[in-house]
């Protein structure tokens, strides 16, 4: 018996171009015959070449520990999808040693990590959570976008070493001590939303800032031993159209910048009373009433939704038009027959 493929696989059209599509499917009775199609992403990765896309489907066993040493990008299906049974693309820790990789959609059980010298790398729409490692001597030009990132992003300690480093429109939560590492002036860290629910007293949330500028951030802190966007070491960081809110009873210390909005609520629209940690279900997009709407210093709202990027909270990629019904009219058929499927899908983003 050939399974019936659901995932992104059948959806791999126009915008693959002169590219190669490979497709990665661990499930049991996939249809591995055709060349493009395997079963592990080793086997994958070895078979493709700088420019092709790898393309993971979901599945309620994770793909382990990957490296991606060529220059492709790997898709998944998104790491909370609505259909699937809520089966992500999932893998275990992800090392990424090569060029001009980008990574989108997957829900990463581990890290993700840098080797040496890694440049033009993109991470975006995923699930991670053990954190970021981009601190390998040589990491320039790294963009860390719409995710969701639990425990640490954590930058090489040499300014040289760590450049152009872009971490923008992204839920992070549950940091640890130290958990934003090392951030200099070459870092943009704008338009996140920062949950500050340490409960260890007095952990700091930066470990040695290098002149570092933030704006247009969300700081929401659920613990009442944490009231400061606080810094271990290094020069005093500057904020500028950034709100801070507790949702406990603590007020927080006014941040140190320009146009902040200090212990304001920034009335998401929806998320469940007093617990702003990540859920599938809920939306931050800010509320009519929120001060933070239009008062990022581009003039729109502060933010992960700042008007130039469409956060998604289930991290569907970009690229790819997601399923939102499918319905199989003749689920039994003799061999050699058509299956008679209805499918429904969003149109792809703009991002």
């Amino acid at each position: 018996m050939k399974k019936f493929i659901l995932g992104i696989a059948l959806l791999v059209v126009s915008f693959t171009n002169a590219q190669n599509t490979l497709i990665v499917d661990n499930n049991p009775f996939n249809d591995d015959l055709p060349s493009h199609v395997y079963t592990t992403f080793a086997a994958a990765i070895a078979g493709a070449s700088n420019g092709d896309i790898i393309m993971i489907q979901p599945s309620s066993t994770t793909y382990g520990n990957i490296t991606v040493n060529k220059g492709v990008t790997v898709l998944g299906m998104g790491h909370a999808p609505e259909l699937n049974n809520g089966e992500a693309s999932s893998a275990g820790n992800i090392t990424v040693t090569a060029n001009n990789v980008k990574i989108s959609g997957l829900h990463v059980i581990g890290y993700i990590i840098t080797g040496n010298n890694v440049n033009n790398l993109l991470i975006e729409n995923c699930a991670i959570a053990v954190g970021i490692y981009a601190n390998s001597i040589g990491n320039e030009d790294i963009t860390i976008r719409g995710n969701v990132i639990k425990n640490l992003i954590y930058l090489n300690a040499t300014l040289t070493n760590s450049t152009n480093i872009t971490i923008t429109n992204n839920l992070i939560q549950n940091i640890g001590n130290n958990g934003l590492q090392y951030f200099n002036d070459t870092t943009i860290f704008n338009n996140n939303v920062i949950v500050a629910d340490q409960t260890a007293f007095q952990w700091s949330i930066f470990l040695n800032p290098n002149n570092l500028v933030c704006q247009n951030n969300i700081w929401v802190f659920t613990a009442n031993n944490q009231a400061i966007v606080d810094q271990n070491g290094g020069t005093p960081i500057i904020h500028n159209n950034s709100l801070t809110y507790h949702y406990g009873t603590q007020t927080i210390a006014d941040l140190n910048g320009t146009g902040n909005f200090n212990n304001q609520n920034p009335f998401f629209v929806s998320i469940p009373a007093n617990n702003p940690l990540w859920a599938a279900t809920n939306n931050y997009n800010l509320g009519n009433s929120s001060v933070g709407n239009d008062a990022g210093t581009d003039g729109n709202d502060v933010g992960i939704f700042n008007g130039y990027y469409d956060f998604d909270v289930r991290g569907y990629p970009t690229e790819l038009p997601y399923l939102t019904e499918m319905s199989i009219f003749n689920n039994m058929v003799p061999a050699g027959t058509s299956l008679n499927v209805n499918l429904k899908a969003n149109a792809n983003k703009t991002n």
